[in-house]
């Protein structure tokens, strides 16, 4: 029998064990060898063994595996675009024509361009837009393959989240998805979607889209090819598992602060700006050009800690309502409700 042998505590960037077994069974779907794709990627088991008890790998272990499946495939999506395939490589070609613009928007407009040429040449034909409001204050990247299949628009969607991530990492902030739309219908298994956008989500839309604040557009990139090929290395991980830490943005900084149990009082704005050692309208300065605001930000908080208490089986929907600082429940429902578009019964 093969056990866990790791300290649960050295494992906060850990993988589950169901993202790699999801994996391997798409390496079956495409009848590849499993046993030899282990072996290259240096996999110390079989996570399809009955016996294995382990319930996380690393991330380096997860991201080698998933670069030696894409290599086996011959397909950077993964097989999950059957729309067009993705030869080995075309990701950092794009990743490399964004990476010296001045801009996120710049960046993205190049990204786009790219992607349409590389579509086109493959005969596929696609809707794929950065779109911004009259306002300047909301952004929304678009994507529409000609495949209609509910799944292949699912995965276009959480691929939109993936790209989202990754321009985060470009330029050193985070990038809050403000709304999802989805070209397909509502999937019978919600926990693909949830895992990309705790937001709310609309289905059966003209087109796979995501909203963010247009301010991030403005911001300047942070990152280099050297970076970038540190990145690539475990890209599968902070793409598809968890983004990389925006730590140079103030977002992080109070995130950090606030921590995740809200039990206690959050700190006032005038109380964080002590803590950051920052005048307040610097602060409203630097949020705003992170296109967030400090009630976002505890609000993201306190749902992203009612999501995963949620997902724990013998807590109630009450003492998840407790432990994010809400002391009447029904309170709690409407403001889950207005973070994800669900309320707490229907999101578990």
């Amino acid at each position: 029998m093969v056990k866990d042998t790791h300290n649960s505590a050295l494992y906060n960037e850990a993988v589950p064990i169901e993202f790699t077994r999801a994996l391997l069974h798409q390496a079956r779907a495409y009848k590849k060898d499993v046993p030899a794709i282990l072996q290259r990627a240096q996999f110390p088991f079989d996570p399809l063994r009955q016996d294995v008890q382990t319930v996380f790998v690393s991330r380096e272990q997860y991201s080698r595996l998933c670069l030696e499946l894409i290599r086996e495939i011959g397909d950077e999506s993964g097989g999950v675009m059957p729309d067009v395939r993705t030869p080995v490589g075309t990701t950092r070609l794009i990743a490399i024509s964004m990476i010296n613009s001045s801009t996120l928007a710049a960046a993205l407009k190049r990204g786009i361009e790219f992607n349409k040429v590389c579509r086109v040449r493959q005969g596929a034909e696609v809707v794929n837009e950065l779109l911004v409001d009259a306002q300047h204050k909301e952004a929304t990247l678009t994507y529409l393959c000609e495949d209609d299949t509910p799944a292949v628009q699912h995965s276009v969607l959480c691929n939109l989240a993936m790209w989202m991530r990754f321009c985060g990492w470009l330029i050193g902030q985070h990038i809050d998805v403000t709304l999802a739309t989805c070209a397909g219908p509502q999937p019978a298994f919600m926990a693909g979607m949830r895992h990309f956008f705790p937001c709310p989500v609309e289905y059966d839309r003209e087109v796979n889209a995501v909203t963010f604040s247009a301010r991030h557009l403005d911001a300047e990139l942070i990152r280099s090819e050297d970076d970038l090929n540190e990145f690539l290395k475990l890209a599968p991980y902070y793409m598809v598992i968890e983004p990389l830490a925006s730590t140079r943005s103030v977002t992080h900084r109070i995130r950090e602060i606030l921590g995740d149990d809200f039990r206690r009082e959050m700190p006032s704005f005038e109380e964080l700006t002590g803590l950051l050692n920052m005048s307040a309208r610097t602060l409203r300065r630097r949020l705003e050009k992170e296109g967030t605001s400090y009630q976002r930000i505890k609000d993201n908080a306190r749902r992203d800690v009612a999501i995963s208490m949620l997902s724990r089986d013998g807590l109630t929907v009450s003492e998840v309502a407790e432990h994010v600082g809400f002391s009447d429940p029904s309170a709690f429902h409407r403001s889950f409700k207005k973070w994800t578009g669900q309320s707490p019964g229907s999101y578990r």
